[in-house]
């Protein structure tokens, strides 16, 4: 009895003993996992900054010209028509590499396109700041917009890879702030760079810049092995099954081409005022320097990085695409009128005005969504980038405006340099408000969606697609 009692207690106490040691298995074993998906998560996070930062970097390029067009005008011997030529070469480069970007990134990955290129990018600024040829510096204006089109796209990709897709929705705000930084660099603290050291070692600085882009992208960036990926679990949006065959089917589809020409005739403004010829515009009309004027024409960006979650949010509240759309259209349409036509010289008006007018363009980011939700989610990929480079090609209409900028011009030079006036800007510029109040008389061909009204399988977060 005595030796059974026994065996029982030793089995009970083993058991015990077992348990125990189960229980602090799990223990170790649920903390390692917290421990790696830590460290899997802030390893991600690092690797999307990166592609974020890459998309504020090409966005510093994407404007610099707008604080450098007097110094390119007399270094090349120009007027504002050859100057608008060589600035639109970028959206060419960047709208042409839409597609084939959307197609390849699954096969080649972040890691090589990112990497590729930032050495792109800074070797084409090298080429830009050596040249004195008008075709090498268009030809190194095309490749950064070429190099630039991975800065976004790709960013998209290494979240979609290593973070779960309801994080999806971070990863475009994080972007947008880093392309809102961007922006804003590209404006009064570049403008004084130029100023202290000039155009031609301010773009070479750029071209250090991305070459360490490249070199980091390369380093960092790294494809996650299959039990990390999550690209399984992505949004279809995100696939490309059959390319060609969706371009046909977009190509022929007359919603794709409203909300397409849409888009366009919103993001105009931005394209032409952002980029180009805001900083000389509102120098001459509000009578401040350069440093002053770029700063103005930071404030429009800064309103779009407010307004693209409010009117995102605003239409999927109402359950209406058509209403925020038909508000931006016509609301842009008056704020450039008074931008265009405002009397007075108080620098702190154009501020207002340039924000507002960020602000109520960012209508234009439902297209987007629009496009996702009457196009098959399997299509949404290749949808969406056909929506952004028919946007883009909005800066192939730089050298018609400096064509009317000098249409209206009265023929002063300052050695060798034209001399334009508000009055040449405004009478150029008058294409923007038409523009917009055309986008406003297109909606009305557009088919509402009525976003969470119906269950179907077209049906699409927005926030997924809106800020491309």
């Amino acid at each position: 009895m005595v030796e059974l009692k026994e065996t029982k207690t030793n089995a009970a106490s083993s058991n015990l003993e077992g348990s125990s040691s189960q229980e602090t298995t799990e223990k170790k074993s649920f903390w390692q996992m917290l421990r790696a998906t830590f460290k899997d998560e802030g390893r991600a996070w690092l690797m999307i900054s990166c592609g974020a930062f890459f998309y504020a970097y090409q966005f510093i390029l994407r404007v610099s010209p707008n604080v450098m067009n007097n110094e390119m005008m007399e270094t090349f011997m120009i007027d504002a028509l050859a100057f608008g030529t060589v600035v639109g070469f970028y959206s060419w480069g960047y709208a042409g590499m839409q597609l084939p970007l959307g197609i390849t990134m699954d096969r080649l990955g972040s890691r090589i396109l990112l990497a590729g290129a930032g050495l792109l990018l800074g070797l084409s600024c090298f080429a830009f700041a050596a040249t004195n040829s008008l075709f090498v510096a268009s030809a190194a204006r095309f490749l950064i917009g070429a190099g630039g089109a991975c800065g976004l796209i790709g960013t998209l990709k290494l979240g979609t890879l290593w973070l779960e897709p309801v994080k999806l929705g971070k990863v475009i705000a994080l972007t947008m702030v880093f392309g809102t930084l961007g922006a804003s660099m590209g404006g009064t603290p570049l403008s004084m760079l130029v100023d202290a050291i000039g155009w031609r070692e301010t773009y070479q600085i750029l071209g250090v810049v991305g070459l360490g882009v490249g070199v980091a992208c390369y380093l960092l960036v790294r494809s996650p092995s299959d039990d990390q990926s999550h690209a399984k679990e992505a949004v279809p949006f995100l696939e490309n099954r059959h390319p060609w065959h969706d371009i046909k089917e977009l190509a022929t589809n007359s919603q794709a081409w409203v909300i397409a020409i849409y888009g366009t005739l919103m993001y105009m403004p931005i394209t032409i005022i952002g980029d180009a010829w805001g900083v000389q515009f509102v120098g001459k009309a509000a009578l401040v320097d350069e440093k002053v004027a770029a700063s103005v024409n930071t404030a429009m960006f800064l309103g779009a990085a407010v307004g693209s979650p409010v009117f995102t949010a605003m239409s999927d509240m109402m359950s209406n695409r058509r209403f925020p759309m038909v508000i931006g259209s016509l609301a842009t349409f008056l704020i450039y009128l008074g931008i265009l036509f405002y009397p007075g010289h108080s620098i702190y008006v154009f501020y207002v005005l340039f924000f507002l007018a960020g602000f109520f363009y960012t209508a234009k980011v439902l297209t987007f969504a629009v496009i996702c939700e009457i196009m098959p989610r399997n299509m949404s990929g290749v949808a969406t980038a056909f929506v952004n480079m028919i946007v883009m090609l909005t800066g192939a209409l730089h050298p018609f405006i400096g064509w009317l900028i000098d249409l209206n011009w009265d023929g002063q030079y300052n050695d060798g340099v034209p001399i334009y006036s508000v009055a040449d800007y405004r009478f150029a510029l008058m294409i923007l408000p038409m523009c917009l109040i055309i986008s406003l008389f297109l909606l009305k061909f557009m088919k509402e969606t009525h976003p969470k009204s119906g269950s179907t399988q077209r049906d699409q977060p927005s926030v997924d697609v809106d800020v491309l």
